[in-house]
Formats: structure tokens, C-alpha cells, sequence
């Protein structure tokens, strides 16, 4: 059987829900999607510290009531889990309160995770908040001890954490933040799998963030290795985080695929390509998933081969 192929739940869920967003998904030729939990809690509450939503249910309820509907739905119309999203932004300078209930809200994202038999979860490094840019050593220290906490969950739930390379701007100007070098990347995972015991870290690329911050996408994916596990592929113009479908932008695709060929990647080929789909209406969601999926085959098929 070749890779699978996934599209995050972003720009459809929204428009049609869980339901009618799988029958479209299914009949699109989707295997599985990259599940966006983070939707349950945007990340304008958490900039303003609002404590509200699907995360303040018990555990028990949370899954019954608001996954349960979702697990059915992919299991009606053969759509997997093949990752899924955690919160975002992980952290914030404003509120330790908000800060607690992140840490909760990925605890109960992995006890998700687990009751959807999905595997991975990515969580974002803690970094740069509008201009609060970090010291990199209290940020290497916040997100080790964050990171670190969760241990006990993901070993409960038996899911693997990914950390994602990041970006962010500061008085107008792009710059790097978190893990977008891909050697303290390695250093993170490397160092908590360590204080694990086990394997239970890995990471997530993501080509648009390389894109925006001009890195050499084949350099970065070879320096993880095995480390990368997922992907969060989609392309842009070289300065804004758009989210396009691949080659609408300035990715090197050819790079990319040979690449991670070349390492042996094992995951699926996931498209995190809501800002397309946001772009042309929720109207247009069947053929778009059809053309991307088309492009998924067409990419599985070069990492098989």
C-alpha cells in the first residue's frame, strides 16, 4: 500500500462540518485528515486570556460530545486520523491562568488523539508574541519544561508530540523563532526524548514557514532525518504565509519530494492548505479537494517510487 494521503480540516469543517465535510473529503480522495483541535480554541482568546469553549468540559464529555461525532464520521466514509493540531499560539507573556489551561486543553487534545487511534499531535514551540520578542534561553527553558510536563499524557495516550518550525514578525519583519533551525529542532527532540525514556517526541515540517524565512528546504529536511514524522506541506509567495496549494508559489517541490525520499520518510503526504480553500469559498470545496488530492496522489506515488 503507498503513503496516504491528508488534508487538514481547516477552510471545510467550518463550512460543512464533521459529516458532510468527510462525504466530501471521502469522495475527493482523501485517505485522512490533519484534525484541527486548535479550532476549539483560537487563538484571539488566547492572546486576550478568555477561558471559554470545548476545553472547559470534563475529559469524558469533551470526547463523547464533541470527537465522538468526528471519530463516526470518518469511520462512515473511511476517512482516518492521521494527525491532528493542538492550540495555538502554546503560550502566552500575558496570563499564567491561560497559560494552565493550555496545558490542559493539550492534555485532553492527546486523550483525543487516543480515542481517534491517531498518532501524532503538533504542538508549537512557545515563541516571539507580537513584539515580546524571547530570550532564546528562557524560551529553550519554557518550552522544555512545558514540553516536559506532558510526558505522563502522550505515554498515557500512546501519541507522539511534534514540534513545528517556526516563524514570526517583528516591527514588520519576518523572522525566525522557535525550531526553524533545524539543529536546535533536533536538540529539543533529542533532549526530551532523552527525559522520556522513549521515543516521544518527533517533528512536523513545515514548507511554507521554510519558504517565508528563505531556508534550503532539502538542508532542513535531511538534518532531521528520522526525527521528521509529519508533514505540513503548502506554498507561498516567499513573504506571506498564505497556505497555497503547491505551485502556486516559491517552493522547490522537486526538492522537497527528493528529499524526503532520500530520508526515507514514512508518514503521510498532509496539505495544510486552508488559506486556498478560505480563498475560493466553501462552494468550491469539492473540486479543490479534488485537484489537491490529484497532486497528493502524483507526490505519494515520487516518494514510493
Amino acid at each position: 500500500m503507498g503513503k496516504q494521503i491528508s488534508v487538514q480540516t481547516g477552510g471545510i469543517f467550518e463550512h460543512y462540518g464533521a459529516e458532510e465535510g468527510m462525504r466530501i473529503l471521502s469522495e475527493a480522495g482523501f485517505d485522512c485528515v490533519d484534525l484541527g483541535l486548535c479550532d476549539y480554541l483560537p487563538g484571539k482568546n488566547i492572546h486576550k486570556g478568555i477561558i471559554e469553549g470545548e476545553f472547559t468540559l470534563p475529559e469524558e464529555e469533551f470526547l463523547e460530545k464533541v470527537i465522538r461525532p468526528i471519530r463516526d464520521a470518518g469511520k462512515k466514509y473511511g476517512v482516518g486520523f492521521g494527525q491532528a493540531h493542538a492550540p495555538y499560539s502554546s503560550w502566552t507573556p500575558f496570563s499564567e491562568e491561560m497559560n494552565a489551561f493550555l496545558l490542559r486543553s493539550f492534555e485532553m487534545c492527546l486523550a483525543a488523539c487516543r480515542y481517534l487511534d491517531c498518532p501524532y499531535l503538533v504542538i508549537h514551540p512557545a515563541c516571539m508574541h507580537y513584539e515580546h520578542r524571547l530570550d532564546p534561553a528562557f524560551e529553550w527553558e519554557l518550552n522544555m519544561s512545558r514540553y516536559a510536563s506532558l510526558i505522563p499524557a502522550a505515554k498515557k495516550a500512546g501519541v507522539k508530540i511534534l514540534l513545528e518550525n517556526m516563524f514570526s514578525s517583528c516591527k514588520g519583519k519576518l523572522i525566525e523563532t522557535a525550531c526553524a533551525d533545524m539543529h536546535d529542532a533536533c536538540r529539543y527532540i533529542d533532549e526530551l526524548n532523552a527525559l522520556a525514556g522513549e521515543e516521544i517526541f518527533g517533528f512536523c515540517y513545515d514548507s511554507g514557514h521554510a519558504a517565508v524565512l528563505g531556508k534550503d528546504q532539502g538542508i532542513a529536511i535531511h538534518t532531521l532525518g528520522k526525527r521528521l514524522l509529519a508533514l505540513h506541506l503548502h506554498d507561498n509567495d516567499g513573504e506571506h504565509d498564505s497556505h497555497r496549494f503547491p505551485y502556486f508559489g516559491v517552493v522547490d517541490w522537486d526538492m522537497v519530494l527528493r528529499s524526503l525520499r532520500e530520508i526515507g520518510y514514512k508518514g503521510t503526504v498532509n496539505f495544510e492548505t486552508a488559506g486556498e480553500m478560505r480563498a475560493y469559498g466553501p462552494e468550491y470545496a469539492p473540486q479543490l479537494l479534488s485537484l489537491l488530492a490529484r497532486v497528493g496522489r502524483e507526490f505519494a506515488k515520487k516518494l514510493d517510487d
